[in-house]
């Protein structure tokens, strides 16, 4: 697997502080992205599925959990296939198959599997440098009427590309979140846990647009925020009035 490039994940330092976040109860994650996520789903029972990102495999888990006849889980990270295949061998033994790869998305023609019902993916995309290209790839992995179900971070935070993100008063509060950089798309220079990595900044309509010119029907989109959940505006009072992350739920026409 020399040919493999390395994941950011896959460093021990790196991967164990992400550990120690996603345990926390009251992540956006589990608080915006896995509510929404599984909202948007169709009905799973005996259906094929494809994960793309598909991380520690908490995802694949619910779907196995919902009756899903085979999940099958793409990621990069050594690291994180691990803990996937650790929790899905956890399942009653009478549970449905699961088969993982450790797989780049853009990479995507080399999986062995097609005629998937369903592809899904959480908080991933903005990783993908030819979007159009994995979009081509997941219509030719779908059924005929398949679906695509994927979240993101949202453009308004891709976008970012230096100085302050914030406006702020003389109090130091945040009154107005800048986006000085939303037309400019293209590779982003990120930096999370002092370990530097790239994500890739598109508009909502570049977004949209690649999904129609690969051949998708867009079905639903969400922009999920905080402003109805009072118990924890003030733990993310930022994410009150914007949103974080960007879900489309689109079929293959």
């Amino acid at each position: 697997m020399n040919d493999i490039p390395q994941s950011v994940y896959d460093q021990e330092d790196f991967f164990a502080r992400y550990q120690t976040l996603r345990r926390n109860p009251h992540s956006v994650n589990n608080l915006v992205e896995k509510p929404t996520m599984l909202a948007l789903l169709p009905d799973l029972h005996g259906k094929t599925l494809l994960d793309l990102g598909c991380g520690t495999g908490e995802h694949l888990q619910l779907y196995l959990q919902r009756g899903a006849a085979l999940a099958v889980g793409v990621d990069l990270s050594q690291a994180m296939l691990k803990q996937a295949r650790l929790a899905l061998e956890k399942q009653p033994q009478n549970r449905p198959h699961f088969a993982l790869y450790q797989l780049s998305m853009e990479k995507l023609a080399a999986l062995p599997l097609a005629d998937f019902d369903l592809v899904t993916s959480s908080f991933a995309f903005h990783y993908v440098a030819d979007f159009p290209a994995l979009l081509r790839n997941i219509h030719a992995k779908l059924k005929a009427g398949g679906e695509l179900v994927f979240s993101q971070e949202y453009p308004i935070v891709t976008c970012y590309c230096g100085g302050e993100r914030w406006e702020k008063d003389e109090h130091k509060q945040q009154i107005a979140y800048r986006l000085n950089y939303y037309r400019e798309e293209g590779e982003r220079a990120r930096n999370w846990f002092k370990q530097p990595f790239k994500t890739y900044h598109r508009t909502v309509a570049t977004i949209i647009n690649n999904l129609i010119e690969a051949g998708f029907c867009i079905e639903r989109i969400e922009e999920p925020m905080l402003a109805e959940q009072p118990a924890w505006q003030a733990e993310f009072k930022d994410l009150r009035h914007r949103p974080v992350l960007f879900f489309v739920k689109a079929k293959k026409v």
